[in-house]
């Protein structure tokens, strides 16, 4: 009779355990490379399965509304005109286009950096009770230029079109052909819904994640 209730409590044991599994609708793991699709690598599709997953979460809307063809032109102008703001003004109209191909080409790495996840602890809210957080460590590598071409000599003030023009191309090619691989390694933040009886997993500032990879991006330029 004793072994017979050891097996009951063990059986009971694994249908709890199984039972809370079932209520996990997916793990962190795979909600967080959802996160990384939308908002790094900016994937339509996976957007709409990330927006998909959440709508319990938020009655049935959209949690997140992102055009990124919307979002890359406006940073891709923003970006430029800073760019050629330190030029003469008959230089950085010139030279406008090939300014546009160079942060595009320069972005166009940052969005096919690579993911790996390393590992996934739960842990308990501090400031929520009954609340637990998937903290995600992950890596991504991205490939930039080991080495850019030399920016225009003297004077920035005098830096003719052809001359700017000439650094942009080149520019362009060197991210093309990129030839280094840098890594890093961060962590990123899931904080438990519970919804229907089922858990999900979700993050209100992704671009947290987002600023801190392009930091790690920019700086990587050029290093050794």
């Amino acid at each position: 009779m004793k072994n017979f209730k050891i097996i009951i409590l063990l059986m009971l044991a694994v249908l709890s355990q199984n039972l809370m599994a079932q209520t996990e609708v997916k793990k962190p793991s795979e909600v967080f490379e959802m996160y990384f699709g939308t908002f790094v690598n900016n994937d339509t599709a996976i957007l709409n399965k990330l927006n998909d997953y959440l709508k319990p979460t938020v009655e049935g809307d959209t949690a997140y509304q992102v055009d990124f063809n919307t979002v890359s032109l406006e940073m891709m102008k923003e970006s430029t005109d800073h760019f050629l703001s330190v030029f003469p003004k008959a230089t950085a109209d010139a030279c406008r286009k090939e300014a546009e191909g160079y942060f595009s080409a320069m972005m166009e790495n940052f969005k096919k950096g690579k993911l790996i996840v390393k590992d996934v602890k739960i842990v308990q809210n501090e400031h929520v009770e009954d609340q637990k957080i998937a903290e995600v460590s992950y890596s991504v590598s991205f490939r930039v230029p080991a080495k850019f071409s030399d920016i225009p000599a003297g004077d920035i003030k005098n830096v003719k079109p052809e001359e700017l023009k000439k650094y942009l191309l080149q520019s362009v090619q060197d991210f093309k052909n990129a030839d280094k691989t840098v890594v890093t390694e961060q962590k990123f933040s899931l904080y438990q819904l519970n919804e229907g009886g089922k858990t999900y997993y979700w993050n209100g500032s992704p671009d947290e994640m987002v600023s801190g990879l392009t930091d790690f991006y920019f700086e990587s330029f050029g290093s050794k």
